[in-house]
């Protein structure tokens, strides 16, 4: 018996199939980093959320004081911006010269 083939000792890598497959492992490494930041965006969502909330409520309680402000100058009263002035105190944006009714 004549045996015409020879035992194959090594196997013949094919190039583009391990280059192809190390890119599809770092995109998923790339995938998974991306991954890892969502709880950190989310975080920093949540923050960025509350801070626009902060802002939409302050703005509308200096909207509120400036309209009583308006509404007490129309009606006379004696000190009408005790309204505006008390919401600036509220909100941390009188200087300390300021907060004396005058």
């Amino acid at each position: 018996m004549i045996i015409t083939t020879e035992p194959r000792k090594h196997t013949d890598a094919d190039l583009q199939e391990v280059a192809s497959r190390h890119d599809a492992t770092a995109a998923l490494d790339t995938i998974s980093n991306a991954l890892d930041m969502i709880p950190l965006l989310l975080s920093e969502v949540g923050e960025l959320r509350a801070r626009l909330v902060r802002t939409a409520a302050n703005l509308h309680n200096l909207i509120a004081a400036a309209r009583a402000t308006l509404g007490a100058a129309a009606d006379g009263e004696d000190d009408a911006l005790f309204y505006l002035r008390d919401e600036l105190e509220a909100q941390g944006q009188l200087p300390a010269q300021d907060r004396e009714r005058p």
